[in-house]
């Protein structure tokens, strides 16, 4: 029996904001499609957070997303610590929400 490795040491950022036009109509800018629930019973965001739960512990799943849709994604994952949900005061799209996540993953790092 293989022995299950230890990813305690692993971040997941997921990119939850964006402007909701994706999905027009059914999606808005407070509802963006992440938040909607289309297939299942759970939104896209929560269906993300379930995918890698069995890789990294709930503590290492950040969301980056914006301020409008921020109470929506707290709302939405009641477990998943408050100041891992970091709310963007203006959207710069992918590449400044990528470098967001990854200095505060070096920064949690280097905590330890």
């Amino acid at each position: 029996m293989k022995a299950k490795p230890d990813h305690k040491d692993w971040y997941v950022i997921i990119m939850a904001g964006g402007r909701g036009e994706r999905f027009w109509p059914v999606s808005r800018e407070k509802t963006p499609k992440q938040l909607i629930t289309l297939l299942g019973k759970r939104s896209f965001l929560q269906q993300a957070v379930d995918r890698v739960l069995p890789l990294v512990p709930l503590k290492n799943i950040l969301v980056i997303t914006n301020e409008i849709q921020a109470p929506e994604v707290r709302k939405q994952l009641p477990k998943l610590p408050k100041q891992n949900v970091v709310a963007e005061p203006v959207g710069r799209d992918t590449c400044a929400a990528v470098t967001l996540g990854a200095a505060l993953v070096g920064a949690a790092l280097l905590r330890e």
